[in-house]
């Protein structure tokens, strides 16, 4: 750790104004790749970033590509790999895009974003911003209001933690604000220097193993790999690479890869152990570091400070070379699927957890539209159509949402037995049929077993029919499919052994049914007879339906009507021949291709209106079947409330990423009820959320908490702020009495911001009425709950206790009568006061919103 800030105040400030004169935002908007990298000049915008302001704040270490894309000086080939490209000229990060044209254009919109947000102090914004830590602090800091400073010339979290909080509750946004408070009668710089300085001396006092932990939780370029066990805490960096630390060590402990970065540490570590492949080592990497387990040369080393640990990890991640490569098809997956696979959104009620799960499930099912979308519309108009997209999705059962409760049942989530009346007979059946993960992991392994696609088919014109294959009811579909596949026909029941060839139309049908069967006027199976004899025409699509949400197969009519005259059948006599264009091996969504489900009847035309022609269209004309999987979102609201023994039952372990098929430790099970092998793809995401309230992540069955990461959805105040009512800033409000509630019970049943955000969107009249409702229907309601009605808790979290005048205090204590009155003094004596009620007329009250705030009654204005 150096401190770069010795120059005088005048120099600095001289240097920032040169380049804010080279480079003003206006010249970044029209900024061009030669411009930003570093080739071979010294005036591009990365070198005045890293180099020429090295003065006013070093963002030195690391990897180039921090910068998201770089000029590469080494010109030799080099293979892509682990989320990094290369060509000749230049390396990039592969979420940025395919190509350096398309992955600079994305990082330039970062640039700008930030750069445009840290001029009008919008935080939040830069912190999301999707670049380098350091790299988008830096370029914030440098294009803030200098009138109005709010940003010090600190670009890492891990310093900024060292110099605040260390709780965990701290965040970059929060962190500048308190040390910009610190500054006193201080110069600016003066302040930065002695912040630098004492942040030097705390990231090189002794580290521990908790302390290492919360740099790797806390740093947005690590991922848990899976929730932490009592040993092991297993993280993946930027490059795909991976590093385990010992959480119960005195020494802070880590195993990583082996590769050529040691000789850049070597100095910096006083302890280096190497294993071979398959020398023995600590067990538990295995479930929390794969790639570190038996089977992969490992070296582990002991890390002394924080100074340390951050060099280790950049010398780590900076050696691509040590990376294992991919092939093409592999780094395609590897873009595409960037979540982790199974995630748990936590925090107390009323924090957007539920509503967040749209904005993820669209983002991982489909990335490419939502990376459009969001960079193209304004946040309003975005969230309209990211709610119109996820629907659409949902109607494709690429996203399926379920809630678990109290009785939801393995028979509900995997499978289980239901009766139904069918249709045609009016007889009850009892069907096995398919819950919600075992439909959504069928979905997502969208084996083709037939693809004979026609190119640039147009089937705009042509008639689409739905057909059944078999009836349900006597166990009889799969095998009459089987038959259809492997002979390039369909066939059907109704008609019996009757051969209607011949027969040009209904009359002619009829005539041969009754003449066959005197006395049986089935006016349906006549119908249907003649629907697939005559209506039916060479060149139209048939749709095999697999029940009344799904279809398994697509054929195009190539025959007219055969008799099947086979001395050896017994069944479905009445044939055409098809020419299948596509046939999966598990059903797939009816809403894939159409807006409704399919009714019962054997066979009938499809709803133009209805159909989805486009997706038709291109699902019968495409050929590859080796593209990546699209990705698939469970999203199970209220996961903690449900029994997950009973709900998972033995599937719970085929949700890990390794146990999933084609995994490296790939598993499976055979099902109770269908007693079919049921395996997880590897491209089904789950996203659960839970109420702290309701149960703290201590409490979650160990078995989920080990197979899912989990994300903190904590109240966020700041997102209230400018709302005022009464004259009160509502994220104040909200923030108050969460303090209180934390220090009363604890962080898992704070007040969501989500109670309050509804005002926002009123005018100011009309907030203050809409206040009051919140307070008496939420709020109140949800403190009764928490403090299990203890009234005089609640007044204090509602200061109620300090307020002098009645009229102001939210809950009031005593009745109509007092005790004296009610009991007498003998036993008025022995008693205190109990009875509290809700005090209607202080929910329209301003003063008793703000004396909430205020250690005393606020003046009435």
């Amino acid at each position: 750790m150096t401190n770069s800030l010795f120059e005088s105040e005048q120099a600095l400030e001289s240097l920032w104004d040169e380049f804010l004169k080279h480079w003003p935002i206006a010249r970044l908007e029209n900024m061009k790749i030669d411009e930003y990298t570093s080739q071979g000049t010294d005036d591009s915008f990365c070198y005045w970033l890293e180099s020429a302001t090295e003065k006013l704040g070093s963002i030195w270490g690391g990897s180039s590509f921090k910068f998201g894309i770089y000029a590469r000086k080494d010109k030799s080939s080099k293979e892509s790999g682990r989320g990094r490209s290369y060509n000749q000229d230049f390396g990039w990060m592969m979420k940025y895009g395919n190509s350096p044209e398309e992955a600079y254009s994305n990082v330039l919109e970062q640039i700008l974003k930030v750069a445009k947000a840290a001029r009008t102090g919008d935080l939040q914004t830069v912190q999301e911003a999707d670049l380098g830590e350091a790299v988008r602090w830096k370029i914030a800091f440098l294009y803030q209001d200098r009138e109005h400073r709010i940003l010090l010339p600190i670009f890492k979290f891990a310093m900024l933690k060292a110099l605040t909080d260390q709780s965990g509750r701290i965040n970059p946004i929060t962190a500048h604000q308190e040390l910009m408070s610190k500054q006193g009668s201080q110069s600016y710089f003066d302040l930065a220097k002695n912040l630098w300085d004492q942040a030097a001396e705390k990231l090189g006092q002794k580290l521990t193993a908790n302390q290492a932990q919360a740099y790797f939780d806390e740093s947005s370029d690590y991922k848990q790999i899976k929730a932490p066990t009592q040993y092991i805490a297993g993280y993946e960096g930027p490059s795909g690479k991976q590093i385990a630390l010992v959480r119960q060590n005195k020494n802070v402990t880590l195993f990583l890869t082996i590769g050529n970065w040691l000789d850049q540490i070597n100095s910096l570590v006083t302890s280096i152990t190497r294993y071979a492949s398959n020398d023995s080592r600590n067990s538990n990497l295995a479930p929390n570091a794969p790639d570190l387990a038996i089977g992969n040369p490992i070296v582990s080393l002991v890390v002394e400070s924080l100074d340390t640990l951050e060099k280790v990890c950049a010398a780590y991640e900076d050696d691509i070379d040590s990376i294992y490569q991919v092939n093409e098809s592999e780094q395609h997956k590897e873009t595409a699927m960037t979540d982790a696979l199974n995630q748990i959104l936590y925090g107390p009620p009323g924090t957007g957890k539920t509503y967040a799960t749209t904005d993820m499930a669209v983002k991982i099912a489909s990335p490419q539209w939502y990376k459009e979308n969001s960079i193209s519309l304004d946040a309003t108009s975005f969230r309209t159509e990211l709610k119109n997209h996820y629907d659409e999705l949902v109607n494709k059962e690429r996203i399926i949402f379920t809630t678990f409760h109290q009785s939801f049942s393995y028979e509900d989530f995997i499978e289980g037995i239901r009766a139904e009346t069918n249709e045609d007979t009016n007889m009850l059946q009892y069907l096995v049929k398919d819950g919600v993960f075992k439909r959504i992991c069928d979905n997502a392994d969208k084996k083709v077993l037939r693809n004979e696609g026609i190119a640039e088919l147009d089937i705009s014109n042509k008639k689409i029919w739905k057909m059944s294959l078999g009836n349900t009811q006597k166990d009889e579909s799969e095998e009459i499919f089987n038959e259809c596949i492997e002979n390039d026909y369909v066939l059907l029941g109704w008609g019996g052994n009757i051969d209607f060839s011949g027969c040009k139309n209904i009359e002619d049908v009829e005539q041969r049914y009754l003449h066959e069967q005197p006395g049986d006027e089935n006016r349906y199976a006549i119908s249907i007879v003649n629907r697939f004899i005559n209506q039916i025409g060479k060149g139209d699509i048939i749709v095999v339906s697999a029940g009344n949400t799904r279809y398994q197969a697509i054929g195009e009519v190539v025959g007219d009507y055969t008799y099947l005259n086979d001395d050896e059948r017994a069944w479905f006599f009445q044939s055409r021949k098809v020419r299948w264009l596509k046939v999966y091996e598990k059903p797939r969504p009816v809403g894939e291709i159409y807006d409704k489900i399919f009714s019962q009847q054997a066979l009938y035309k499809l709803n133009a209106s209805s159909l989805r022609f486009n997706a038709l269209s291109e699902l019968l004309t495409d050929k590859n079947t080796a593209s990546a999987p699209e990705p698939y979102v469970l999203i199970i609201d209220e996961i903690n409330r449900g029994n997950i023994s009973r709900i998972f039952g033995e599937l719970i372990t085929l949700l890990e990423p390794d146990k999933r098929k084609d995994g490296t430790d790939e598993r499976s099970a055979v099902l109770p009820y269908s007693k079919t092998i049921f395996q997880v793809p590897q491209n089904v995401y789950v996203i659960g959320t839970m109420n702290t309230a309701d149960r703290s992540l201590a409490q979650l069955d160990l078995a989920l908490r080990r197979r899912f990461s989990f994300i903190e959805t904590p109240p966020q105040p700041e997102l209230l702020r400018g709302i005022s009512v009464h004259d009160m800033d509502m994220a104040d409000l909200l923030d108050t009495i969460n303090q209180r509630i934390e220090v009363l019970l604890d962080r898992d049943h704070l007040l969501g911001h989500a109670y309050l955000f509804p005002l926002k969107d009123l005018a100011r009249e009309e907030r203050s009425s809409r206040l009051g409702q919140i307070f008496l229907n939420n709020i109140i309601p949800l403190l009764q709950e928490y403090f299990f009605d203890d009234w005089e808790r609640i007044r204090w979290v509602l200061n109620d206790h300090r307020k002098k005048s009645l009229d102001a205090q939210f809950i009031t204590e005593g009745g109509n009568n007092n005790l004296q009155q009610l009991f007498g003094n003998e036993i008025q004596e022995n008693l205190s006061e109990r009875r509290f009620k809700v005090n209607p007329d202080a929910l329209f009250n301003p003063n008793a919103y703000r004396g909430i705030l205020s250690a005393t009654d606020p003046e009435k204005k």
